[in-house]
C-alpha cells in the first residue's frame, strides 16, 4: 500500500505540473467517471463476493498557446466485500488503487511525432508492457517512421503492483512503404530484472495490397532468449466483388509459449500449437450478413477440426432491432463439442438498448464417458438518464458440469464532465 501511495504522489504531481498554466491560458479539461459494482460466486469459498469499483479518466489540452502538449491519466480504486482477506487466492479486503496510465504528450510540430513521458502501455510488433518511462514516435521526415520507449517495467499482478527496482523495458520499431500497398515494420523488445535479460524479442509486420481487392499479410515474432518462434501469422482476404458484399479469409497461425526468464512457468513443458483458418463473410443485404469458418486445429500431434456457422440481421421491420446466432461444431481432440448462442437487442431510439442472449454447449471429453452440457443466460441494459451521465446493467447465470448457478452481475454509472 506504502509503495501505491508513493507511485500516487508522483502521478498526481505529474498531472499536476501538466495542467499549471503557461501563460495566460487555461488547459480544456475533461473527464470520465465509471463506479461500478460487481457481484458474483467465489467457488473456492461458495459464497457471494462483491467488488466495488471507481475508475476515472482525465484529459487536458490547449495546455499551451500552441496546442501541442496534452495530457492523459487513466486509473482505478477498489474494495472487495465478503473475501475473508484470503490473499493466496487473489482476495484482499483492503482499498486498493492501479495507476493504468498517466503521461504528459508533446506534439512535435507540422504532425512530425510525439514524445511521451509518463506511465503508458506500448506496444511493437516484437511486444507490449507499460512503463513508467518515455516514447518518442518519429515520421514524415522521409520514407521510414520510427518509434523508442524505454523506463520501468510495470508489473500488474490481480490485487497488488509488483513493479519492483531492476525492471526495465525497452524496444523500438522501424517502418514505412516499400512501394504502393505495401508496409513493412521490424522490431525488438527487451526486458531486464537488474542485469539479467529476461525477455528478448524481434518482430517482424508485412502486408501488400493488389487492386484494392487482394490483401496478404505476415507477423512474426521470434524470442531471442528461449531462441523459438514464438508466433506466426500469414493470411489473405480477398474481396472478389466491387461492392464488397463478399470476403473471403485465409490464414495460418502457429504458436509456442514462451515466458519472462524470471518467472517459475519456465519449467512447464510446451508444446508447439498450429492452426489454418478459413472464413467466408456474405453481406446479403442491408438486413443480413451470413458467415461461416472452418479451423484445423494440431496440438503437436493430436488435431481437431472446427465449422462455425452463424448469422447477423438488423430488421427493417423492427426499427432498432438486431439478432446474432451461431453454431459451432467441433471433432477432435480433446472431444467434441456442439455448441449454439443466440443474442438480440433492441434499441429505444438513442436512449436505451435492451439485450438478452443464451449459449448452450454439448461435451464430451476424450477422458471421459459420460458427455456434460454448460448454458448460460444472460441480460443487460443501458440508459442515456442525461446527456453526460448512462446507466448499465448486465445479469447472468452459468450453468456448468460443476456448478448447479453461478449468478454474477455488474452495474455501473457512468458521467463525463
Amino acid at each position: 500500500m506504502a509503495r501505491f501511495r508513493s507511485r500516487l504522489l508522483f502521478a498526481v504531481s505529474l498531472l499536476l505540473m501538466a495542467l499549471a498554466p503557461v501563460g495566460v491560458l487555461a488547459a480544456d479539461v475533461k473527464a470520465l467517471s465509471s463506479t461500478q459494482y460487481l457481484w458474483y460466486n467465489d467457488p473456492f469459498q461458495d459464497k457471494t463476493q462483491g467488488d466495488l469499483l471507481q475508475y476515472v479518466k482525465l484529459g487536458a489540452t490547449k495546455i499551451d498557446a500552441a496546442g501541442r502538449f496534452s495530457a492523459v491519466g487513466y486509473g482505478r480504486v477498489s474494495r472487495q466485500f465478503g473475501s475473508s482477506g484470503e490473499q493466496e487466492r487473489g482476495d484482499s479486503d483492503d482499498v486498493l488503487g492501479r495507476i493504468y496510465f498517466l503521461y504528459m504528450n508533446y506534439a512535435i510540430s507540422e504532425d512530425r511525432g510525439d514524445v511521451r513521458l509518463g506511465r503508458q502501455f506500448v506496444a511493437v510488433g516484437a511486444g507490449s508492457g507499460t512503463i513508467d518511462g518515455a516514447r518518442i514516435d518519429v515520421r514524415n521526415y522521409g520514407p521510414v517512421a520510427f518509434s523508442l520507449f524505454s523506463g520501468y517495467d510495470v508489473r500488474f499482478a490481480e490485487t497488488s503492483d509488483r513493479t519492483k527496482p531492476g525492471n526495465y523495458l525497452a524496444g523500438a520499431s522501424a517502418g514505412g512503404s516499400l512501394f504502393k500497398g505495401n508496409n513493412l515494420e521490424v522490431s525488438y523488445l527487451r526486458k531486464y530484472d537488474e542485469n539479467d535479460i529476461v525477455r528478448e524479442m524481434a518482430g517482424v509486420h508485412l502486408d501488400q495490397s493488389v487492386l484494392g481487392k487482394i490483401k496478404g499479410y505476415a507477423d512474426l515474432r521470434y524470442d531471442l532468449v528461449h531462441g523459438a518462434y514464438g508466433e506466426v501469422l500469414a493470411g489473405i482476404q480477398a474481396v472478389p466483388s466491387s461492392d464488397r458484399m463478399l470476403t473471403f479469409t485465409a490464414e495460418y497461425f502457429s504458436s509456442y509459449p514462451t515466458f519472462d526468464a524470471d518467472t517459475i512457468y519456465t519449467v512447464f513443458a510446451v508444446t508447439r500449437y498450429r492452426e489454418a483458418v478459413g472464413r467466408a463473410d456474405w453481406i446479403v443485404n442491408p438486413e443480413w450478413t451470413v458467415y461461416g469458418s472452418w479451423t484445423r486445429a494440431e496440438y503437436d500431434g493430436p488435431t481437431a477440426d472446427v465449422g462455425t456457422l452463424g448469422f447477423r440481421n438488423r430488421s427493417a421491420g423492427i426499427k432498432g432491432l438486431a439478432v446474432n446466432a451461431s453454431v459451432d461444431v467441433r471433432r477432435g481432440y480433446p472431444g467434441d463439442l456442439t455448441g449454439f448462442r443466440a443474442s438480440a437487442d433492441y434499441a429505444f431510439g438513442k436512449k436505451a438498448l435492451l439485450a438478452a442472449g443464451v449459449s448452450y454447449d454439448s461435451f464430451r471429453r476424450d477422458s471421459m464417458q459420460d458427455g456434460f452440457q454448460a448454458k448460460k443466460f444472460w441480460a443487460g441494459g443501458s440508459c442515456e438518464v442525461r446527456k453526460d451521465m448512462f446507466v448499465k446493467v448486465r445479469v447472468e447465470d452459468a450453468v456448468t458440469r460443476l456448478f448447479s448457478s453461478g449468478v454474477q452481475g455488474r452495474a455501473s454509472v457512468d458521467f463525463s464532465f
